[in-house]
């Protein structure tokens, strides 16, 4: 047997003498080669290629903040013919400031062709891009944020497709949200700009800012605008109208103030003597029962909850609806609970408790076990099991109620779940 196998090896390696003798070379692939990602698409390849061409030796690229994922260039059907155009931004360096410049690249075939070079403004970055369907349908617009040292200034750019961009520069602006306020299908633009005075300013249409609206806003020195303020427009009221949410920060306390469009101009909503709603904790909008109203979810901790050791204690979430009523929030008639939650981050669910749920709820959070402990009663309407899905051993005096990917979730079997989960969801 092996002096067969010996004899077939001899004839393999005179055949592959043969062929070498003959001039016949034999590549075997590079094993790096093996680990190499798949190729580009071939209109990728041009694409860049045609870009590295154009670009200055010295150019950087700037790629749009608000961006989901930071690349070379953005993909945008400028004059709407179902073709995708490329527009690059890059910085140079001139005379000791930066300079934001643009490429547009357009698609023929299987080739990319240069349409337009062009210095657009003076800044290092750019902190937000916005595309634009102007009036006619017929083309895309963009809006550009650019930010010089602190300083963000907006601008819009016209007629990319033709050999000149029609730059228009706007406004500064602290923060910057872009969406259509008053419903007419075109989007509007709304400025927060601190400088002497805090002011919200509004324009109409972003496509053409000419009708402006200034609104200076209840701001103090030692205000904050952190991170997690508001500023966005959304749904205010039942009547579903659009409006603009705006917060502030003093003295670790949340101030909310809120705008409603009437008639073309932004007026702030009062509650009875006040226009603003101040929490000790954070205020935030979200549609929560998915109804097309936007609650405001206000967090607290119930009285007597008690979390573990070096822990925070347990908080309820609880959202609230303004019915219109011109009264002061929170809890107020002109506030309405739609729903509370518990939010369990470590264990990775949640305690929903809808608004006609009769009782609110007092926490503990003990070891691996989460009670829910009736505040009028003090008697404890449900106790909550969480095991990891590696140590969970089924047994007859506990009940598995739901199957996370993580954990399982288990109660005693001497509690009636079915009569609780008929009122309260739990949800991972």
């Amino acid at each position: 047997m092996y002096g067969k196998d010996l004899s077939l090896m001899k004839y393999f390696i005179i055949f592959l003498s043969t062929l070498y003798l003959a001039g016949c070379g034999l590549t075997l692939p590079h094993p790096a080669s093996l680990l190499e990602h798949p190729a580009l698409p071939e209109w990728e390849k041009s694409l860049k290629a045609r870009i590295d061409t154009d670009l200055p030796t010295e150019a950087e690229i700037v790629a749009p903040r608000n961006q989901s994922i930071s690349r070379l260039y953005e993909l945008i059907d400028l004059n709407r013919d179902g073709r995708d155009e490329a527009i690059t931004f890059y910085r140079i360096e001139h005379q000791g400031a930066f300079q934001i410049r643009v490429l547009v690249h357009e698609r023929l075939k299987k080739k990319w062709v240069l349409r337009v070079s062009q210095p657009i403004a003076t800044g290092r970055s750019i902190d937000q891009l916005h595309v634009i369907l102007d009036e006619s349908q017929k083309s895309n617009q963009l809006m550009i944020g650019v930010t010089s040292l602190e300083k963000n200034t907006v601008y819009l750019l016209k007629d990319l497709m033709k050999p000149s961009i029609h730059v228009t520069k706007i406004d500064t602006y602290d923060r910057l949200t872009i969406a259509d306020l008053n419903q007419d299908r075109r989007q509007d633009m709304v400025l927060l700009k601190k400088e002497q005075t805090t002011e919200l300013i509004y324009y109409e249409e972003a496509l053409n800012p000419t009708n402006r609206q200034d609104i200076t806003l209840p701001v103090k020195d030692g205000d904050l605008f952190a991170d997690h303020d508001l500023f966005e427009i959304d749904t205010v009221n039942p009547a579903k109208k659009k409006g603009v949410f705006v917060s502030f920060t003093r003295e670790a306390k949340m101030h909310l103030l809120v705008f409603q469009l009437e008639e073309t101009r932004l007026t702030p909503i009062r509650w009875g003597e006040t226009s603003e709603i101040v929490e000790p904790m954070y205020t935030f909008p979200k549609d929560v029962d998915q109804d097309g109203v936007i609650e405001f979810a206000h967090q607290y901790t119930p009285d007597g909850s008690i979390g573990r050791a070096a822990e925070e204690k347990p908080r309820i979430t609880a959202y609230y609806a303004w019915n219109g009523a011109d009264v002061q929030p929170f809890l107020e008639s002109g506030f309405e609970l739609r729903e509370e939650q518990y939010i369990d981050l470590e264990y990775n669910f949640v305690m929903r408790f809808p608004a006609n749920w009769a009782t609110r709820e007092t926490i503990e959070k003990k070891d691996n076990r989460v009670r829910f402990i009736n505040r009028d009663t003090g008697t404890i309407d449900f106790e909550l099991e969480i095991i990891p899905k590696t140590q969970y051993i089924a047994s007859h005096r506990k009940k598995k109620i739901k199957e996370g990917i993580d954990y399982v979730y288990v109660i005693s079997t001497n509690q009636s779940y079915e009569e609780y989960a008929a009122n309260v969801a739990l949800v991972e």
